[in-house]
């Protein structure tokens, strides 16, 4: 199984992060410029086969308009486990630092919350299977490539994944957009701090 990603800093991204391409598609219009450029260079050194195609297909393929002319197949995404997050953290010699997401709808949303998460030096995202945006080719568009360099876990719930990280020693602060106001905390054991 394989997924798009488009754009061109999504797609240099991937390159970049190793992420295994199997052909990069760009359009006939686009326009050749240094980012370009290094995209094709980057598929010629990892051996990935460039194609030329109408932008009309892109845009199918891709499920949105914002490819800017270029499109990677790569393979499925490896999710990562809580675990991993922690890992992470640990290998930097630090207390973990995780973005957990929920009833996120909008990709573009999706997106760019990754692309804060990373700039923010987080150790990894949680968000779940069911009930949110997937991480579509419009979310790692909208990401600008930082899809591509996060250890991102989808769980099944994210209920047990609160009480996991708990559980590890974490402390767990939690936003809520309908709270009554932003003073007010909210006590209950899964979002109170330990």
């Amino acid at each position: 199984m394989s997924e798009w990603i488009g754009g061109r800093r999504p797609v240099a991204e991937a390159m970049a992060a190793g992420r295994q391409a199997h052909r990069l598609l760009v359009s006939h219009t686009a326009k050749p410029n240094p980012e370009l450029k290094a995209i094709f260079a980057a598929a010629r050194e990892a051996s990935v086969p460039i194609e030329n195609v109408p932008g009309d297909q892109l845009a199918r393929l891709a499920g949105f308009e914002g490819h800017q002319g270029v499109l990677l197949e790569v393979g499925e995404r490896r999710w990562a486990d809580v675990a991993d997050l922690l890992g992470r953290a640990q290998s930097r010699g630090r207390d973990p630092l995780i973005l957990v997401l929920e009833q996120l709808q909008d990709p573009v949303n999706f997106g760019t919350l990754l692309r804060s998460a990373e700039a923010a030096g987080v150790d990894g995202v949680i968000f779940p299977e069911r009930g949110a945006a997937p991480l579509s080719a419009a979310a790692v568009k909208a990401s600008a490539g930082a899809s591509e360099h996060l250890l991102i876990a989808r769980v099944d719930s994210l209920g047990q994944a609160l009480r996991d990280l708990q559980e590890r020693g974490l402390h767990v602060v939690a936003a809520d957009q309908d709270a009554p106001a932003s003073g007010e905390a909210n006590t209950s054991p899964e979002v109170a701090p330990k």
